[in-house]
């Protein structure tokens, strides 16, 4: 009992000595905003208007109607602001709640040692002049040609060959439903000297345009001129849910894996330059076929030829169908295996949530489909139009990140050889991989490494004497909401060692896109996909990203010089 009443006294006396100690708290110097932006009423926290700056004034652009497209004109007097601003700082305002940018508004934000700093925000509706879908169409011979527009700039660029007389050339294009032009969609132009179109828009907005026929300057290598095609949000391909999980190129077409049930899979067709929808394909995965199941996939080899995939569980048949296009009623039972690979004894060991294709399925192909939860793939070859083998091969791979590749990695081989080198995507690593060992080259290097979370879609582009690979990425944190699309020039594989440090780094990681950030609150499933598709006599390049629950984003590359 003594001891315990010294020890008591002893801690009351650290206790009351350490009461008596002045702690200082040292309060920030600045009053600096670091992020801003605006949204309307309804919309949550949801990033959707991002600012201008000039010193201390802020200024912000709003659509004039929100969505763009709408009849709904945006209100300046219930706009919401939402700023981060330095440590233990105040502002003056109440952010977050609907605020009146009629006028401009000034404000302060004070710092916690009291260092005070008064900006300005200045906002204004201005309505949409962009211009879509360009065309001029001209008579050369006695038939009608036609030539799409590429915007570079202020500039419409429309390629042709010199000598040509554009002096009657019908100019079509389409504009925003509020806005209207100098020239009307359907007129004759004469293009034989470049001309300015203008487009005016509510809120007093104008752009000029200027329209140029000129000699297309091909380069010898790689992409130059690119442009964003266009973004389609999931209502208008009526996307339900988190249900899409994969797309696939085949000519003029773009199709889309809705995954359900057995049996209730739908692969929806629609053209991928405008976003039509055109009709359903014939799904094989159904009781009448003898072949009820899930499916998650259908992709394309590099002609267009299409394969369909059920999602095989540990013991369950495995039904590879192949179409020739996406009006084929009657595809053909490909492979029809078992997964029941003895050498797999981990949880799940399902496989067909994934598949890919490198090569030609009427030529020589390579043909994958990753074991989930394991770190194994099944491979199948095909020779000069050949299957080699109904069984597949099964390979497992060492040396990555990671204790297996998760539920939606992907498998994709350089070329169609058994012994090629491959590269894996998977939820810890984006990997070069040894064809003749499986065993992990070298980890990707990326730009950002530290916030991506995922990297598990993979597609191949052959365009104009280079190879691309494309990545698809997810940023931030574990909700997968947030993605982004990272292409890489691998016409010389030795580049997949390049450190994100180095100098010739820009010339292998050649094009990032923007990063798509879903509305959608809860985890999302991470099962984005990519496509690529080709037009103009493989002169550009069409690339498409799925990111599911939010849309599909497409981008165009073409081979020709900017200068």
């Amino acid at each position: 009992m003594k001891k315990i009443t010294i020890y008591f006294l002893l801690l009351f006396c650290v206790v009351l000595h350490s009461c008596d100690k002045d702690v200082d708290v040292i309060r920030g110097q600045e009053a600096l905003i670091s992020d801003i932006f605006a949204n309307i009423e309804g919309s949550g926290p949801k990033r959707m208007f991002e600012p201008r700056y000039s010193n201390d004034t802020i200024y912000f652009d709003l659509p004039y109607y929100y969505p763009t497209d709408s009849d709904y004109e945006t209100d300046l007097q219930k706009i919401f602001l939402r700023a981060t601003v330095s440590s233990d700082a105040k502002i003056s305002v109440p952010f977050g709640q609907a605020m009146d940018l009629t006028k401009p508004l000034v404000f302060s934000v004070t710092s916690g040692s009291g260092i005070e700093k008064k900006y300005t925000i200045s906002a204004k509706k201005v309505g949409d002049v962009s211009i879509s879908e360009a065309r001029i169409t001209y008579m050369q011979g006695g038939e009608q040609q036609a030539i799409d527009g590429i915007l570079v700039n202020d500039e419409i660029r429309f390629f042709a060959l010199p000598g040509l007389d554009m002096s009657s050339s019908i100019f079509t294009f389409k504009l925003n439903k509020h806005a209207t032009s100098s020239i009307e969609s359907g007129a004759l132009i004469n293009l034989n000297t470049p001309t300015v179109f203008t487009v005016s828009a509510p809120g007093n907005t104008k752009k000029d345009y200027k329209l140029v026929v000129m000699e297309p300057i091909k380069l010898p290598y790689g992409f130059g001129i690119n442009r964003g095609l266009w973004l389609k949000e999931g209502s208008e391909w009526g996307f339900a849910g988190d249900a899409e999980s994969c797309i696939a190129v085949s000519g003029d077409y773009l199709i889309i894996t809705r995954s359900g049930t057995a049996g209730s899979t739908e692969y929806r067709i629609f053209n991928r330059f405008t976003g039509e929808f055109v009709s359903n394909m014939y799904m094989p995965f159904n009781q009448a076929s003898g072949a009820l199941s899930q499916s998650n996939q259908l992709v394309a080899d590099e002609k267009g030829n299409l394969l369909a995939i059920n999602r095989a569980p540990w013991g369950g048949n495995i039904r590879i169908y192949k179409y020739t296009d996406p009006f084929d009623t009657n595809p053909v039972l490909l492979i029809n295996a078992t997964n029941n690979n003895p050498l797999l004894t981990v949880e799940d060991r399902s496989t067909g949530r994934r598949l890919n294709i490198t090569g030609d399925l009427n030529g020589n192909a390579i043909i994958t489909s990753p074991v989930s939860r394991t770190k194994s793939f099944y491979r199948w070859e095909i020779k000069n139009g050949v299957l080699t083998s109904q069984t597949p091969t099964l390979v497992t791979m060492s040396g990555f990140t990671g204790s297996n590749i998760g539920y939606y990695p992907e498998v994709h081989y350089l070329n169609p050889t058994i012994t090629s080198n491959y590269l894996l995507g998977q939820q810890n690593d984006f990997s070069y991989m040894d064809g003749l060992t499986n065993n992990q080259l070298n980890a990707v290097s990326l730009q950002n490494r530290t916030n991506t979370t995922f990297m598990n879609a993979i597609a191949i582009g052959r365009f104009n004497n280079a190879i691309y690979t494309f990545l698809g990425r997810y940023f931030s944190n574990y909700t997968l909401r947030r993605m982004g699309l990272s292409m890489f020039d691998i016409t010389n594989p030795v580049m997949l060692s390049t450190a994100n440090s180095s100098s010739q780094y820009p010339t292998f990681n050649v094009f990032n896109s923007e990063t798509l950030i879903s509305p959608l609150s809860t985890t999302g499933p991470g099962t984005g996909d990519i496509a690529v598709g080709y037009s103009h006599g493989g002169d550009r390049m069409q690339v498409y990203m799925l990111h599911t629950g939010y849309g599909i984003w497409a981008h165009e590359f073409t081979v020709y010089s900017e200068k």
